[in-house]
């Protein structure tokens, strides 16, 4: 199992990785790395999933006008 030994013989870094994650002052959802793309992404994507639904429900109340 030379091989697969790599893979479940790795040094454990959870505390060291533990200790910088509760060191950071920046907010939980900003520690990670990519985090700001990620959260920035999701940010750009609810405004326009709620402007777009906001603009139908707008257009659906006010209807048709009818033509004579």
């Amino acid at each position: 199992m030379i091989i697969l030994s790599p893979l479940y013989e790795k040094p454990n870094r959870v505390v060291e990785r533990q200790k910088l994650y509760q060191l950071d002052t920046k907010p939980v959802y900003l520690r990670l790395p990519r985090s700001r793309l990620y959260v920035g992404v999701f940010g750009a994507l609810f405004t326009v999933g709620m402007v777009s639904t906001t603009y139908g429900i707008v257009h659906l109340v006010k209807g048709k006008q009818a033509t004579e």
